[in-house]
């Protein structure tokens, strides 16, 4: 069975929705470029055209209640002591310095697993649809097929989150999204692009607030148990 832990820490500045960039952009800057996993770029060096490392991101960056949170995920728990073992905390985010004080901090470890019901979740600005598939969504006339290849999508990307920390999974994972809530245009990479907020049910164990699929360490994507 595999072990998961989570270090999940909300600050107590206050920051905008467009500021989560710079946000990761300071901490990346503060731990030393050369500790890939807080930026997952393939360089020591601070450039604008570092090689993205495809992979799932184990420190994610997100905001809740327009406070930063910083979520880090099995390996990159131990991450973590690049910033919290230093004497200063202090981040110069978008020219402006902020003293990052804790407001919550949360270590937990959960065991992962499969249910034989399904568990109710909902998902938060997730990122379906990248330039194949956003094709292949926008072609489908019935709702239903609509449903099924998201459906199809939702499950590879819970399949990779599974991936990236190392955990087999033992059975067939089943996923039915059970409400459409709504899309909004965001802003990703510079591009606008459609994010699905949905209602969805799956047959496996997954943290709050973990991110799954892509922009996922940006604070899309979100999960939330739902009740």
């Amino acid at each position: 069975m595999k072990e998961l832990r989570l270090l999940n820490v909300t600050f107590e500045t206050i920051l905008a929705p467009w500021e989560l960039s710079a946000f990761r952009g300071a901490m990346a800057h503060k731990v030393g470029w050369e500790h890939d996993w807080f930026h997952n770029h393939d360089s020591s060096e601070e450039d604008s055209d570092l090689k993205h490392i495809y992979r799932y991101p184990l420190i994610q960056y997100k905001l809740h209640q327009k406070h930063p949170l910083l979520l880090c995920i099995d390996k990159g728990v131990e991450e973590a002591h690049h910033f919290f073992t230093q004497s200063d905390w202090s981040l110069n985010i978008n020219h402006e310095k902020h003293d990052m004080r804790i407001h919550r901090l949360h270590l937990n470890q959960f065991n992962m697993r499969m249910f034989d019901q399904p568990q109710a979740y909902r998902l938060h600005n997730w990122l379906a649809l990248n330039s194949e598939n956003y094709k292949a969504y926008h072609s489908l006339l019935s709702i239903s097929d609509k449903v099924a290849l998201l459906e199809r999508i939702l499950t590879n990307n819970i399949l990779r989150f599974a991936e990236g920390i190392g955990w087999e999974v033992p059975e067939r994972i089943e996923v039915a999204i059970t409400n459409l809530l709504q899309v909004n245009r965001v802003s990703y990479k510079g591009l606008k692009v459609e994010a699905h907020n949905l209602d969805f049910q799956a047959n496996v164990f997954l943290p709050d607030f973990i991110g799954i699929g892509r922009g996922s360490s940006m604070g899309f994507g979100v999960v939330k148990h739902y009740r």
